[in-house]
């Protein structure tokens, strides 16, 4: 019987829609396991055999697997498909996507990164998808990527530096509002500053419109003129052979060097991914750690309202004693990625 026969028409989905998430919960087909491709996921260390064992003996229906219809790709699922294989079943519930081959491996970040099924992408995957995106969306800005990948900004910012040969640069990127800005605003900021000595009583508003950039720019531009300061911030200047021509008075600040942080994850969504692992939640250790992980979600989320409570005579040793359980939970977090690189 011919597959074609068997598979309803593609689903198409906007893979950077929050709904694109619950893909898999649209409708299904059943798919035969031998006409599934593996390979070119985001999971760069291939599948891990014990997760696949797991999944074959917990004997309980899994979530189906999203599967690109143009290629018969699996996006998401893997694991799955191979614990089928182990159960000894011929054919897997799926979901079919419709798109290109590089809006599927956009998904697959997605969906892998924490709202995955099961194993959760490490670092060093992250990195390798990262590098893709750059490739494949080098009009995307690094906050978008970052906020794709869980990886900070700069770290993006690093990877396209890398790969910048490759990609050729792009005047414009794309933001994480679906905006697009200059990569340098420079130029935009110079013009904005000379309509602003050409007309100081104009609005910002309208000198954001001449200028070609946002309100805020042109507000950040007077207020520099007004402090006697150069329109462009010095971390955003461009090489001195390129630099435009600033005013003799113009006074340039330090540029503030702020540590660098991974984009913040979404705490609710990694507990949420975690309590669907069987691995997890068969047994005692695993919804032990689950009830710990979100107590402490909990804990974090009451911050900024107790903040302020703190007595005025408490505040250093509370400081203290919060600095010192990050420093713990710093150390588990590496010990969990020491584990993860032996492993590899």
């Amino acid at each position: 019987m011919s597959l074609s026969l068997n598979l309803p028409e593609s689903l198409p989905v906007d893979v950077l829609a929050p709904d694109a998430l619950e893909f898999d919960r649209g409708p299904t087909v059943s798919v035969p396991v031998r006409s599934l491709r593996l390979g070119r996921s985001p999971r760069t260390g291939g599948l891990n055999d014990e997760h696949c064992r797991m999944l074959a003996a917990a004997g309980e229906a899994l979530p189906p697997v999203i599967v690109h219809s143009g290629t018969m790709q699996v996006i998401d699922g893997s694991h799955r498909v191979r614990a089928a294989v182990l159960q000894g079943r011929q054919e897997v519930a799926a979901v079919m996507f419709d798109g290109t081959a590089d809006e599927a491996f956009v998904l697959a970040v997605r969906l892998n990164l924490v709202h995955g099924r099961g194993l959760l992408l490490s670092r060093a995957d992250r990195t390798v998808a990262a590098a893709r995106l750059v490739t494949s969306h080098p009009y995307w800005s690094n906050r978008m990527i970052a906020s794709l990948t869980g990886l900070s900004a700069g770290t993006i910012g690093r990877v396209r530096g890398q790969l910048t040969a490759q990609t050729g640069p792009v005047g414009t990127r794309v933001g994480k509002d679906g905006r697009s800005r200059p990569v340098d605003g420079s130029s935009g900021r110079m013009k904005a500053y000379e309509l602003l000595l050409g007309d100081p009583s104009a609005s910002i508003r309208e000198i954001a419109k001449r200028a070609g950039v946002s309100p805020s720019t042109a507000h950040d531009v007077r207020k520099r003129l007004q402090a006697g300061e150069e329109p462009v911030p010095r971390h955003r200047q461009v090489p001195p052979a390129q630099e435009p021509a600033a005013p003799e008075r113009a006074v340039a600040l330090p540029a503030r060097s702020e540590p660098e942080r991974e984009e913040p994850a979404d705490p609710e969504a990694i507990i949420a991914a975690l309590t669907k692992d069987p691995s997890i939640r068969y047994n005692n250790i695993g919804r032990r750690l689950i009830r710990w992980l979100d107590g402490c979600r909990r804990g974090v989320a009451e911050c900024p309202g107790i903040v302020e409570r703190v007595p005025s005579h408490n505040i250093d040793s509370v400081a203290a004693l919060a600095r010192e359980y990050a420093h713990a939970w710093g150390e588990f977090a590496a010990a969990l990625e020491e584990r993860n690189r032996e492993a590899c």
